[in-house]
């Protein structure tokens, strides 16, 4: 099966670099040059491309502004092209968003698009669009695109995919390479490390408090010590969560501070 390629970058020569080296994909169809995001948007829109290599950088729409304006539940697989800095590169990282640095380098070409390959065939598209939502709340498109969706989470249930907001969160449990997120009405699995939701959501408050669980501070209305010396975290809504030793010091230490 053939994987449609766009192409989205506001420098001819960079978008010829990188046509340039997908004609050795025999799998690859480029179906779209782009020079600036309305003409990305466009393409997208009505070509439905598969994968999208786009520019983070260009004039009048960013990379991200593309993807605020498609949605990123409608948004393609992206592999960003970009000449960030070292700190920005980061945030790509901690997301597992694919990045290139411009100007590309064959072998990660290659490793970037071996992913996506993967991806697609395991239909990850709700992981790849959580990916996608840190990555716009780390870097603010979200305030530049007027929204109010900062900090929000995608989650799947049965046919359908809910948008959580952090408040909505009461704690976060994690096992294998999945956690569960529980509210007030219902608990939601997602495919996602416990690392990458601390760094999602401590920005709104959560702390970890064991090995395999975080907590929204704001929930926690008592500790309650065992005889052994452990604690238990008693929560609004009467949910008892073991503290993990290792966690003790330093959540006395938080709750001390927000008292």
């Amino acid at each position: 099966m053939k994987l449609r390629v766009a192409i989205v970058d506001d420098e001819p020569l960079a978008r010829e670099g990188v046509a340039l080296n997908l004609r050795a994909e025999a799998d690859i169809e480029v179906v779209a040059m782009c020079a600036d995001g309305m003409e990305a948007i466009k393409a997208i829109r009505d070509l439905a491309p598969d994968l999208v290599f786009l520019d983070v950088r260009m004039p009048g729409r960013s990379g991200f502004e593309v993807i605020e304006e498609i949605g990123v539940e409608r948004m393609p697989a992206v592999i960003f092209l970009t000449a960030y800095e070292q700190h920005a590169l980061d945030a790509f990282a901690v997301n597992a968003i694919d990045y290139l640095l411009k100007p590309l380098e064959p072998a990660k070409l290659t490793a970037a698009l071996a992913r996506a390959r993967r991806d697609l065939k395991e239909q990850s598209l709700l992981r790849r669009a959580n990916e996608l939502v840190s990555l716009l709340d780390q870097f603010g498109a979200n305030s530049m695109a007027g929204g109010s969706r900062a900090g929000r989470i995608l989650v799947r249930a049965g046919a359908n995919v809910h948008i959580l907001r952090p408040d909505e969160i009461i704690w976060v449990e994690a096992e294998g390479d999945y956690v569960t997120l529980h509210t007030a009405e219902q608990a939601y699995l997602l495919g996602e490390s416990l690392r990458n939701m601390e760094t999602r959501l401590a920005p709104h408050g959560f702390r970890q408090i064991h090995r395999s669980c975080l907590v929204s501070m704001q929930r926690i209305r008592k500790l309650l010590a065992n005889e052994n010396g452990d604690y238990q975290a008693i929560l609004d809504n009467g949910t008892q969560l073991k503290v993990g030793r290792r966690y003790k010091d330093a959540l006395f230490l938080a709750l001390d501070a927000a008292n």
